[in-house]
């Protein structure tokens, strides 16, 4: 008699369950969600001058004074407020929208898939950290001292609004996050067997083009040093997936030809 595979045994829950029993559970993923972000913007609004003061840093760094940044719009400092309470919060709450999610999805999944989703939700969590570290302690600067020294160059004078400067250092952390999440993707897309080792190398030259595109779409500017600075970076981010994804296949390779 033929075996079921033991992978089908992780669905019974799947098929059995009523289909208000899943929307009833959807619906507290989405209440778990709203709640963790509604704390991470109440947490990101408390310390939103202690976030000020951060963001303030790369800016000084560049050899400027924050205390001489403006606004001119009376509902500006409002909006400062706003934009630091719900991009901070969405960042804090990161962790555990993903788990909570992580949660709907697990009953769905197979003994096989349920082994990836733990280090693929830590790793896209992981991933965006390292985006935005990356961007503050290296690129912040590096921009803000490029666009100054620019000015300078034409005899202008860098007078920006406090309004401005946020709303640059806050689209480039989160773009950077959200793009240090690509290689995952394709890693995701290699384990599931979609694209290969061999196809991503010989694909080197559209994936340029797509990572130099999705970066003048991320980075709130098209100059060209602003572009390098999320290029080159995801480029070799690219080529790491590259390598990994052939010691994967390899591991793969050698667990099938050991059965």
């Amino acid at each position: 008699m033929p075996q079921n595979d033991p992978e089908d045994d992780a669905r019974p829950g799947l098929e059995t369950k009523p289909f208000l029993g899943h929307l009833e559970d959807l619906r507290w993923t989405i209440i778990r969600c709203v709640c963790a972000l509604v704390v991470g913007i109440v947490i990101c609004a408390f310390t939103a001058k202690y976030i000020l003061r951060a963001l303030y840093h790369p800016y000084r760094m560049a050899g400027q004074d924050p205390h001489k940044l403006v606004n001119f719009g009376v509902v500006d400092p409002f909006s400062i407020h706003m934009e630091i309470s719900v991009f901070g919060g969405i960042i804090l709450a990161l962790p555990f929208l993903l788990y909570f999610i992580g949660q709907f999805l697990l009953p769905a999944l197979t003994p096989r898939e349920k082994r990836f989703l733990a280090p693929i939700f830590i790793a896209g969590s992981g991933l965006f950290a390292l985006g935005v570290t990356f961007c503050y302690a290296f690129v912040l600067r590096a921009a803000l001292e490029f666009f100054i020294g620019y000015s300078n160059y034409f005899g202008f004078e860098s007078m920006w609004t406090a309004k401005t400067l946020i709303d640059f250092e806050v689209q480039m952390l989160i773009g950077f996050g959200l793009a240090f999440e690509f290689p995952l993707v394709i890693l995701v897309l290699n384990l599931l067997g979609i694209v290969s080792s061999q196809q991503l190398a010989s694909k080197r030259r559209h994936a340029a083009l797509i990572i130099f595109v999705a970066a003048c779409c991320i980075i709130p500017s098209t100059d060209p040093f602003s572009l390098s600075l999320l290029s080159v970076p995801l480029y070799v981010l690219y080529e790491g997936c590259i390598w990994i994804a052939r010691i994967m296949e390899r591991r793969k390779s050698a667990v099938k030809e050991d059965e």
